[in-house]
């Protein structure tokens, strides 16, 4: 019924709770890595739970512009009518009878809305299910799921925050929510952020695109604490808390 696209460089540590927490949204979904060159063991991972792994080769930059073009593109090819466009850390919280559901009442474009997951304790096995509370983020407000019989062409902004839809574009009235899970833990961030910054493509840095990777060690984790300590940070219910046990 639906075919989820991702796009992953050395995503190890969230690969298999992507790939598990979809399966469970949508059993027997058809699942498609677009790999950039991974160095560690994404795409062992991905083809061990028997996803479709798609290389492409940035030559080890971040180049947002390739982003672009895959996201606005890969999904053509889908045999599935409903597709999932989302990063290894957009986790939707929207399941298979629900889609029927959505289906039926016309809807082309899913809405969600998005929450910043973030980690406020000890977490050393970096698992989903200890991180509890969230912020209220209104930038993964995205069109992560369509249908393509209906929607020719999604269009997505640079950083496929923002798209302009060509075809039957019907929004479901209810909105559903999207989980970003990329604060599993204060030395995970600093790393990763470390690592994304020092691969900045030029086009990127002319544009700005991914600027908050630029941050040195010391800003990432005042921002880190900052987040943490925001006053709008909410409990997640307990219902979608027990979903995320990887």
């Amino acid at each position: 019924m639906i075919t989820c696209y991702t796009i992953a460089y050395n995503e190890e540590v969230m690969m298999e709770k992507f790939i598990l927490h979809y399966r469970l949204m949508f059993p027997g979904c058809h699942i498609v890595v677009y790999d950039n060159q991974s160095t560690d063991s994404t795409k062992e991972i991905a083809l061990g739970y028997g996803c479709e792994v798609r290389e492409y080769d940035s030559n080890n930059e971040i180049r947002d512009d390739l982003y672009l073009e895959i996201k606005n593109n890969c999904w053509k090819d889908a045999e599935t009518d409903w597709v999932i466009i989302a990063d290894v850390d957009e986790l939707v919280y929207f399941n298979e009878d629900q889609l029927k559901y959505e289906e039926k009442l016309g809807s082309t474009i899913i809405s969600f809305e998005g929450w910043n997951m973030i980690n406020t304790e000890p977490n050393p096995l970096l698992e989903l299910k200890n991180i509890k509370w969230a912020s209220r983020c209104k930038q993964y407000d995205k069109y992560y799921c369509f249908n393509k019989l209906h929607i020719k062409e999604i269009n997505y902004n640079a950083g496929c925050h923002t798209a302009n839809p060509v075809g039957v574009k019907k929004l479901s009235d209810r909105v559903y929510k999207l989980y970003h899970f990329r604060a599993l833990d204060e030395d995970y961030v600093v790393t990763k952020n470390l690592l994304y910054g020092s691969r900045l493509s030029r086009q990127n840095l002319d544009n700005n695109w991914g600027f908050h990777y630029k941050e040195d060690e010391e800003t990432i984790r005042r921002n880190y604490k900052v987040f943490q300590d925001k006053s709008n940070l909410i409990q997640i219910i307990d219902e979608d808390s027990t979903l995320f046990n990887y």
